[in-house]
């Protein structure tokens, strides 16, 4: 179980920077499923080079698939990628939107949008290695999906951590990734989920949130001031039900 969660949302480009989520989180947690990738590291020794665009190319869902599934590569700060919809449409690339692709893979950032129209993509996926990734995604509710997901497996791990192997394991509600949405003007700062704080008391598991800054969570050792603290989000064991309560009632246009 991870100590934190950190995520950060640019709200320019819908790119999410976090850490803690892993490649897996990723995937399991997407609804759009890629049918191919664009692999952005020239250098990279998996997929089929196009001579288009001088980049390796996966395709196919089965292919995907397995590339997803190769944790030798998939944990590689080499595995950056967008994903495309139409082969065809890829070979339209014109030299100058090549460029930017190759641009958008040596320097983790966008020169125009990054969604491109003859690709349709829907995410530019950069790993940047210890559970750092950054992504960009054409609809942020794919985020908001993944976040939740991971930290109801978290939850599940906590409220059965205790449990003698002979008795049944409690199962966790879902968290509704629509709750985590009320926190979007946080993540705008960047936020901690804190488990090395949670507690759970009382059938009350309860993980506090903090506003920290990307130099605020690499420290070796990173403290949380009380007035860092923006919120608490809780899990009700006995009722099976997700909360979140905000340190302030107009949170919602405290960064605005």
């Amino acid at each position: 179980m991870p100590d934190m969660l950190f995520v950060y949302i640019d709200t320019t480009s819908n790119a999410v920077f976090s850490k803690g989520l892993s490649p897996s989180d990723f995937v399991e947690g997407i609804v759009h499923q890629p049918d191919h990738l664009l692999l952005l590291d020239p250098a990279v020794d998996v997929g089929e080079f196009d001579t288009h665009s001088g980049l390796k190319v996966i395709t196919g869902k089965q292919a995907v698939n397995h590339f997803f599934t190769n944790k030798h590569f998939t944990q590689s700060t080499a595995n950056k990628w967008i994903d495309f919809t139409n082969p065809a449409l890829l070979k339209e690339l014109t030299p100058l939107e090549i460029s930017e692709l190759l641009y958008f893979g040596h320097m983790r950032t966008h020169l125009h949008s990054p969604f491109f129209y003859k690709l349709q993509n829907n995410f530019v996926y950069f790993n940047l290695g210890s559970e750092t990734l950054r992504v960009y995604y054409r609809y942020l509710d794919e985020f908001y999906r993944i976040l939740a997901n991971k930290i109801t497996r978290i939850a599940l791990e906590k409220v059965n951590d205790k449990r003698s192997f002979f008795r049944k394991g409690a199962s966790v509600a879902h968290l509704d990734g629509e709750i985590l949405k009320d926190l979007y003007p946080i993540f705008q700062e960047g936020a901690v989920f804190c488990f090395s704080q949670a507690k759970l008391e009382n059938k009350l598991y309860r993980v506090p949130i903090y506003l920290s800054d990307e130099k605020g969570w690499r420290k070796h050792q990173p403290t949380y001031k009380q007035d860092q603290k923006m919120g608490t989000l809780t899990y009700d064991i006995g009722r099976q039900k997700w909360s979140l309560s905000l340190e302030k009632d107009d949170l919602a246009f405290a960064f605005r």
